[in-house]
This record gives structure tokens, sequence and C-alpha cells, in this order.
């Protein structure tokens, strides 16, 4: 069953449908649901009027000879069309001959046909400009690096071609909690996940996340044990480097020159792969809000479901390989619950625009992250962290998040009122917000401060 994707097949259908579009791109990270979300809009709407074909191998000859095949499988045998020596001249026979008008070509898995022959993007820019003059074309990709670079490249021969561009991300955490109504089971799924659709239907087929954890991960063969290195060698031509730095900041590094000295890398070279990290969308850049020094630039994963493999699964692959589920227990315990209220604090954040638009912030933000910086307690100084800091030009929440047992009360306030003297809140009006997954004391509930926004999110 397909999920949550109403908006992409309305998108599917109004591209299909309007006379003057004659391109689309539809990408994103694999194992959301491109193939799965087409192949649905195709069985639906577009049944009938698509003929779609998936790129299976590197080799031009090899997509050609197989792309010919299905399109006398769908307009019948043609020896001419079995002649022709390229996708050019494929589209510039259908073009002239009106043989697939009105047909929307679907071209799955495009950078298999394209990443090792920079010709064959080239002849596609060619084919949207002269050949598409009855048919429509969408070409699909994951591989995430390769398809951002021909749409947001000018340098590329497809930058600006397409009249459409979709892109589908993983789930929302609103949407993988709508799959599991339990809130502490939603955010387990969310954290190894990442939303990744493909990920989140693995985890509907167990009878409980625990069960489907030690089976997907904990298990000698499990689907997902290896698959986030795997993913990285279909981007990467070597990894062996970004693994360190990944296993670093898995284990709490965020400094660049701190991760090139535990990967021993010179810290000149450790941007070129944070830099490629991040086009991947796997490691983000996180600046400190309103310091406005990028020397507190700091580093981490932002990718869930990597981050969850490179902070428990990786560094213990030796004790999974050995025990398989039975080393659950030593893996799923603290480390994990603080890894648990990282992606908390991330659910939070990210859901701030949303809580906004409802009214539970009493403004709508420009700005949302988190700060970190020293405070001072008992006389002396160190670094603290605030979870949440929300600001536009006149107003600023600071918030911190608990995903704990025990009930946040009027101490965690406290605290969060202290280090406001240390942040730089320029003349705004300040709010507290409180999340907690137990609730909150009687105490603090009943406090009446409209400057305090309490939020349970469980």
């Amino acid at each position: 069953m397909l999920y949550f994707r109403d908006e992409e097949k309305r998108r599917l259908k109004s591209f299909s449908e309007r006379g003057h579009t004659r391109a689309m791109a539809v990408y994103g990270r694999r194992r959301t649901g491109k193939t799965a979300l087409m192949l649905d809009y195709l069985a639906g709407d577009g049944k009938g009027t698509a003929i779609y074909y998936q790129c299976a191998s590197f080799d031009y000859q090899t997509c050609l000879s197989d792309f010919i095949a299905v399109l006398t499988a769908a307009l019948g045998e043609n020896t001419i069309l079995r002649s022709l020596n390229s996708f050019r001249d494929v589209f510039s026979y259908l073009s002239d001959t009106g043989k697939a008008a009105g047909k929307v070509i679907v071209i799955d898995e495009f950078p298999y046909l394209a990443k090792k022959d920079e010709n064959a993007v080239v002849e596609f820019q060619w084919i949207i400009d002269h050949a598409l003059k009855k048919m429509k074309l969408i070409l699909l990709g994951s591989n995430l690096s390769f398809m951002k670079k021909q749409l947001n490249d000018s340098a590329s021969p497809l930058y600006g071609r397409f009249d459409e561009i979709l892109r589908i991300r993983p789930f929302s955490f609103t949407q993988v909690h709508a799959l599991f109504p339990a809130f502490e089971d939603a955010v387990s799924v969310y954290a190894q996940t990442g939303g990744v659709a493909q990920y989140v239907m693995f985890f509907l087929d167990y009878a409980s996340v625990k069960a489907a954890t030690e089976q997907l991960f904990l298990d000698r063969n499990g689907r997902l044990l290896q698959e986030a290195p795997n993913l990285l060698m279909q981007e990467l031509r070597e990894i062996t480097t970004y693994t360190s730095l990944l296993r670093a900041m898995g284990s709490g590094e965020k400094d660049a020159g701190k991760l090139a000295s535990r990967c021993g890398m010179d810290s000149r070279n450790v941007f070129s792969y944070l830099r490629k990290l991040m086009d991947l969308e796997i490691v983000s850049a996180v600046e400190n809000p309103l310091s406005g020094k990028k020397t507190g630039q700091r580093y981490r994963i932002s990718d869930s479901f990597f981050r969850f493999h490179y902070a428990l699964i990786e560094p213990n692959i030796s004790m999974i390989t050995e025990l398989g589920k039975d080393a659950g227990p030593y893996l799923l315990n603290e480390q994990y619950s603080e890894f648990l209220g990282f992606v908390y604090e991330d659910i939070i954040r990210s859901s701030c625009f949303e809580y906004a638009r409802k009214g539970i912030l009493p403004f709508m933000p420009r700005t949302v992250g988190k700060w970190w910086g020293n405070i001072q307690e008992d006389g002396l100084w160190h670094e603290s962290e605030v979870d949440v800091v929300a600001y536009d030009d006149h107003s600023i929440v600071l918030g911190e998040c608990k995903y704990r047992s025990k009930a946040v009360g009027i101490a965690e306030l406290d605290a969060l009122k202290r280090k406001t003297a240390f942040i730089p809140v320029k003349g705004r009006a300040v709010y507290y917000l409180l999340a907690g997954k137990s609730g909150f004391t009687q105490s603090l509930e009943a406090l009446e401060d409209e400057r305090v926004i309490l939020l349970n999110q469980a």
C-alpha cells in the first residue's frame, strides 16, 4: 500500500494532463518510494497513457536495447525501431512518426544510463529540446549527487530543461506516528529509519518495534544491518575515510578540526569530505543561532538512519555478528535512550513552524535551531546548550526537550531561565518551551505564565 503520497500523485497527474509541459524530473534518496509511487500512479490515473522503463545497467547499449524492447511491447513490433542506434534516434523516430503521440515515457534510474556516459546527458538535452512534440518524458533518479548536479548546476546540459521537478522525501515524524500510534514506538521507528519509506514499511511487518529492530539490524543477515555502508558505496568511490568521519560524528564529535584529528587527516582536507556528505544530505553544518559567527559551526549526522547506524550499529558490528539479536540488551540501553533523546529534539525543532501555524507558539519563527555557548553556574563557567531556539525579529522561544520517564518540573524551567542571561536575545520578547515525553509535574502545570509553553508530544 502507498502511504502519504497524494500530493505527489496529484503533481504527476497535473503534469501528464497539461498541454504545455514536456519533461519532468523525479528524484530523492534511495528507498523513499519513487518507483512505488510511479507504478501506483501508472496503475491508476496514468493507466494506458504511459510507457515505463527501468534502467538496469550502466552500459548504454544494453539500456538502449532494453528500452527498445519495452517500446515494441507497448507499441507493436517494429523493425525500424530495432535498427536504431541511440536514444536520440529512437525519440526522433517516435516524434516524426507520432507512434507514441499522447504517451508519457518514464525512464526510471536514469543515472544508471547517464552517470558513466556524459554524452547521454547531452543526448537527453537534445531530446527534451527537440523530440517531445507530442510526447512527455519523466526521468527518475535515486543517485542524489548525480540528480542534484543535473538539476541545480547551471553548467549541466539538463539544467533548466524540466517543466516540473518533484522531489520525493522521507516520511515526516507525523506521518510515521500515524502508522505507529504509540508515541515511543513512533520515535523509535523514526530514529532508526529516518522516515525512509521502505524501511518504515519493513517495521510494519513485525509484531513489535523491538522484534523489527532485532530482525532488521541485529540479525546477522538483517536487511538493514549493512544498508548504510551499501548506500555509501553506491554514491562514493571509496568509503573508508567517510566511514571514519561518520563514526566520529556518531560518537558525538562535532568540530571539524577534532574530526580531522580523530580520523588522522590534515585539517585542511576534512572539508572536502564533509562537503560531499552534506551534498548527499547525510551530514549538515549547524550554525549557532544569533551568534553570527561561522567559526562556531558544527557538523552532525542529520540523516537519522545513518546516525543510528554509525552511533550504535557500526561500532558494535563484531558483537552483532557474534551474538545476533542477543546483542540487543547491550545496545538498546542507556546509550540508545540518549540517542532517542537527540531524535526527540529534532522532532520538536522540525515541528516548530507547524506549532506556530496551530497557535501553540505565539508567533511564526523565521529561524529554528539550537544554541550553545558558555554559561556561568555556581561561579564556574562551562559550555551548555539550549535544545530549541526559534525566533523572528521581535520574539524568541527557548526550549528544552526531555525524553525520559520522569516528569518535567519547575527545576527544569528555572535552569532554562538561568541560561537566558547568556543568550544574545537582542531585546526580543522571551518565551520558554518545555517538551516532555512523560508530561509535567502538577506545580509546573499549575503555573500561570503566558511566557511558558508546555508541550507533551506523547
